[in-house]
């Protein structure tokens, strides 16, 4: 390239530029470009080359003192070079924020100094709007009554807001957040680091602080802390032990109540049969014996009290069926090996329906009435459903005692359904939530896995809890007693009507 293009480069290169260029010695513009007079509302730089830059070119005398200053530092070498922002204000004293930058050169082997300007009033109000934006948010978490917190995969608290800090067990500034949290010496069994900092998605979970005797509801997420080098993740703490309680006091009542209607099903279960059924027995007896009497007599007089007779062996059965609903006779004649057997067998006539029943470790297994009961309302609740909604045409039931365990496992093949969708989630599975209130109160779980087209699993897990025989023996003996005077009753109230 020519020499002579040098100086026009320069001059296109210095005239393009954001930053104002300006060149002092003696404190006297020996060069400045047409940005630096912008930044400071000058129209043109016409008159402001070799004028001093502190007393005329300089506008705000406010901010000029320090200006002067720092270019002497410079100067003087110390430093030879130095960057800073200040506060200034235009040629018709509206205020800005400059950042000035100067260094020592020398021009004609005499010492100046070549400085830039760059308007920050824009960075700086963001800056200012940022700080507020923080603060803010800082009493935003401050005035929660949630717990929040930042974690470092090194188990350090890098922050916690004003409740977290009223309840740590440690000390934030050196303990980790294991000891800060729950006053623990080791990690947490059930921590979830990992799995956040593995994750995109929030991470959930509840724990049970041994220390302060709370229930906890957290939320984590993975986080960029400003100013830290390393993963972070937020933590949000609520304090969920009055809900807890709540839910347990809930789930007593609960328990209370179905304990309360199977005892009460019981009860009327042995009135229909051991009362009315029998009753009802005495009475067809007679009515019988009084159509053995009437067999020579002419019109319809016998004809008459055989359809009475009829009427009455209706109503007797009647009365089994509801008694075997309330509480059904096979579970305590067979167990709950047997009912689930026998009732298969009469679901298979009834509906066609294949049931493939397998057991296995359930010999010598005795389980206490609310246990045995528990488990066959759900398997009767389960085939329930299946019979009504699933338009199955197979099911498999299994039954699997495993030390320290029962298992029972229903799967059908049916047209199964959508454990999301608005019928279950609006209270369409009350049956479902029914069998998982039997199986809670047996401190069991319940688990249903069902899509649309691809049928239905139940799988139930309880603890087993044994019961000595001796008691179902005895309990066997007083309702078989009691069935007996039933029954002697009816018989000496036919011999009377005799």
């Amino acid at each position: 390239m020519p020499t002579p293009a040098y100086p026009q480069l320069f001059e296109a290169i210095v005239a393009n530029l954001s930053d104002g260029v300006y060149v002092l010695q003696d404190n006297r513009t020996i060069f400045l470009n047409e940005r630096c007079g912008e930044i400071f509302g000058y129209s043109s730089i016409e008159g402001l080359l070799d004028r001093d830059m502190f007393a005329t070119v300089y506008p705000d005398r406010q901010s000029v003192d320090l200006f002067r200053k720092i270019h002497d530092q410079v100067l003087a070498g110390n430093p030879p070079r130095i960057a800073w922002g200040q506060p200034s204000a235009k040629l018709d004293g509206t205020p800005f924020w400059i950042e000035v930058e100067a260094r020592r050169i020398e021009v004609g082997g005499r010492p100046a100094i070549f400085g830039t300007f760059h308007d920050r009033t824009d960075c700086k109000l963001i800056g200012e709007a940022m700080h507020a934006t923080q603060e803010t948010l800082r009493l935003l978490l401050d005035a929660m009554e949630d717990r929040v917190y930042v974690v470092t995969d090194d188990y350090r608290i890098v922050y916690a807001n004003r409740k977290m800090l009223a309840g740590v067990c440690g000390d934030l500034t050196v303990d980790p957040c294991y000891k800060v949290c729950r006053g623990l010496e080791e990690r947490c069994e059930d921590c979830s680091t990992d799995k956040v900092f593995a994750s995109d998605q929030p991470i959930h979970k509840e724990f049970f602080n041994e220390r302060t005797k709370s229930w906890y509801s957290v939320i984590e997420l993975a986080i960029r802390m400003p100013g830290i080098d390393q993963p972070t993740k937020l933590a949000v703490a609520r304090d969920i032990t009055r809900k807890k309680e709540a839910e347990k006091k809930v789930r007593a009542l609960s328990h209370r109540l179905l304990t309360a209607q199977e005892n009460e099903r019981k009860h009327l279960s042995r009135e229909l049969h051991d009362d009315l059924g029998q009753r009802l027995n005495a009475v067809k007896i007679g009515i019988d014996t009084l159509a053995e009497d009437l067999a020579d007599s002419s019109g319809d007089l016998l004809a008459r009290v055989q359809y009475l007779s009829r009427v009455l062996q209706d109503s007797i059965q009647s009365v089994r069926h509801l008694s075997a609903g309330l509480r059904p006779d096979s579970l305590e004649r067979l167990g709950l090996v047997g009912a689930i057997r026998n009732d298969s067998a009469k679901l298979v006539a009834a509906h066609g329906l294949r049931i493939d029943f397998k057991t296995a470790g359930m010999k010598g297994i005795k389980l206490d009435n609310e246990a045995e009961i528990n488990l066959y309302r759900v398997f009767q609740e389960a085939l329930n459903n299946v019979i009504k909604h699933a338009r199955a045409t197979a099911v498999g039931v299994r039954l699997i005692a495993s030390h320290p365990i029962i298992r029972m496992r229903i799967e059908d093949n049916g047209r199964g359904f959508d454990m999301e969708g608005p019928a279950v989630k609006s209270g369409g599975g009350l049956g479902l939530v029914g069998m998982a209130e039997r199986v809670d109160l047996l401190s069991g779980t319940f688990e249903v896995v069902s899509r649309p087209g691809g049928g239905t699993r139940i799988v139930v897990e309880v603890p087993i809890s044994p019961v000595p025989q001796k008691d179902q023996s005895q309990g066997l003996g007083i309702k078989l007693k009691k069935g007996f005077f039933v029954f002697l009753s009816g018989v000496m109230s036919m011999c009377e009507l005799a």
